[in-house]
């Protein structure tokens, strides 16, 4: 099958009998055949679960992947949505079932990948890696060597570094062509809650000899992975979530479960590293929930940095409040520290006002904010909760994160589990508190910690149990903004370590 949607050229061989292979993805049409030889390495999706032959000389690469290795085309739909094309490609090994969910989007040259694995089974199947996109051939239309004609954009992270972008050729990066492949991959992953901890989940390859830019996006709050190497003389990238071997993922796939690898979407361009992020930021602003917030992108006045670095009072917000509000600000924001009468890192959790900071009552504050002309807000870190706070020891220990039947803590906090539904309870009063009490319309939402690999307690592994969390956590974000549909929640994306899309 061959597809032209949106400036994007993407070839799939379908027969019966075989698996599905992915033949060319790019902003150019296909002009090389592949060689019936080479044909068997070029997948649709990589997904090896325990107990199968991993079937090639692979080292730490996810190549010659089992079963989807011993998948074959069953069928597949094609069909127009809101958005656009759409195609679902069905393979079927016995029992098992994978759905590739291919969506494309009208007039934008970006696709977006996610691989569904479904278990019609009587047996259980342990899914180590699942991937999201899956593609070789990057170098297959070049006639250069495949370490010299492309470059390699990745994105570097930290606190006060955000998104540096740093490009290098594959031989910098330690990968040579010395054999028609090699052990060496290039390799960037991320574990932990944290999903922008030292790189943006992304990626981008650019073809100095075709002018061409592949560039992917990884959708996930939490642990993936993605890798450039080589199989069969040319190059391949694979992006997607969690795996067993990188970051503690094993999900038990039971008879008449289903499980979806995190969602990746990747653009391809003419020309170089540009191009491609304009069709992905053109992709992102698509797909973005309408919200009035950002299509008026108003003024928003926040008191914490270099102002009250987290000790407000009545005293000091009210000349403050003045200010911001002669200056043309929309919404002012109380920043952390409303909570505690003096050292609050530890003790956060509870989420109300201390009354030695505003002896009238925060509601004082968030009147004359609104009597300003101006949207009232509060922070929170929603989360977590402080070791030292007071319902920290009333609440069960089901509420945290766990690893080998402890609570996880990370500088002085727990995590809290979204996977619970007291948990989600008390988060939901928490905002409801804060809305229907307080008058707050803005909420600007902060996370500090880091829970690393995940928490194993009720979970196939650590990182199947952050996997769950943080769909569960999103998945409640989404049911405030329908019982609030005007509230507005910034994600302060703690420094940058959560600025994930």
């Amino acid at each position: 099958m061959n597809i032209a949607e949106n400036g994007i050229y993407l070839n799939l061989g379908m027969k019966r009998g075989e698996a599905v292979r992915l033949l060319h993805f790019s902003s150019h049409p296909q002009e090389m055949e592949i060689g019936d030889d080479d044909v068997p390495v070029y997948t649709l999706a990589e997904l090896q679960a325990s107990g199968f032959n991993q079937n090639d000389h692979h080292g730490l690469k996810h190549t010659g992947s089992s079963p989807s290795l011993l998948m074959t085309y069953e069928d597949h739909r094609d069909y127009r949505n809101d958005y656009g094309r759409k195609l679902e490609v069905i393979q079927k090994y016995k029992g098992l079932e994978l759905i590739t969910h291919i969506q494309f989007y009208d007039g934008i040259s970006a696709v977006n990948f996610v691989n569904e694995v479904v278990n019609h089974s009587e047996e259980e199947y342990a899914l180590e890696y699942v991937s999201s996109f899956a593609l070789t051939g990057l170098t297959e239309q070049a006639k250069g060597a495949r370490d010299k004609t492309g470059i390699l954009y990745i994105p570097h992270n930290t606190w006060f570094g955000e998104a540096q972008w740093k490009k290098y050729t594959l031989n910098e990066l330690g990968y040579d062509a010395v054999n028609s492949f090699s052990m060496k991959r290039i390799a960037v992953s991320n574990t932990g809650s944290w999903a922008c901890v030292e790189h943006l989940p992304m990626g981008c390859y650019y073809n100095t000899e075709l002018d061409q830019s592949l560039m992917w996006q990884i959708e996930t709050s939490g642990s993936w992975h993605w890798e450039v190497s080589d199989i069969r003389g040319t190059l391949y990238v694979q992006a997607g979530g969690p795996t067993y071997q990188e970051n503690g993922f094993l999900k038990l796939l039971k008879p008449d479960e289903h499980f979806f690898s995190v969602p990746c979407t990747v653009s391809a361009a003419e020309g170089e590293f540009q191009k491609a992020v304009a069709a992905l930021t053109k992709y992102r602003r698509r797909i973005r929930r309408k919200n009035e917030d950002n299509e008026k992108l108003p003024v928003i006045f926040n008191d914490y940095m270099n102002c009250l670095m987290g000790d407000p009072t009545t005293e000091v917000l009210k000349p403050l409040i003045d200010s911001a509000a002669e200056s043309g600000c929309e919404y002012f924001c109380v920043d952390c520290g409303w909570y505690s009468d003096g050292h609050w890192w530890d003790g956060v959790g509870e989420w109300l006002p201390s009354d030695r900071r505003f002896p009238g009552g925060i509601e004082e504050v968030i009147r004359y904010i609104r009597d300003k002309g101006m949207v009232p807000g509060l922070w929170l870190e929603l989360e977590v909760m402080g070791i030292n706070c007071p319902m920290a020891s009333r609440v069960s220990k089901d509420w945290f994160f766990q690893r080998n039947g402890r609570p996880i803590i990370d500088h002085c906090r727990y995590q809290l589990d979204f996977r619970n539904k007291e948990v989600r309870d008390y988060a939901t009063r928490v905002i409801k508190r804060l809305v229907e009490e307080y008058g707050v319309g803005y909420i600007k939402m902060d996370y500090n910690i880091d829970t690393g690999v995940g928490t194993d307690y009720h979970a196939d592994s650590a990182g199947e149990g952050l996997l769950s969390h943080t769909r569960a956590y999103l998945g409640w974000l989404d049911e405030i903004f329908e019982a609030y549909p005007d509230l507005i929640i910034e994600n302060c994306s703690s420094g940058g370590m959560r600025m994930e899309y």
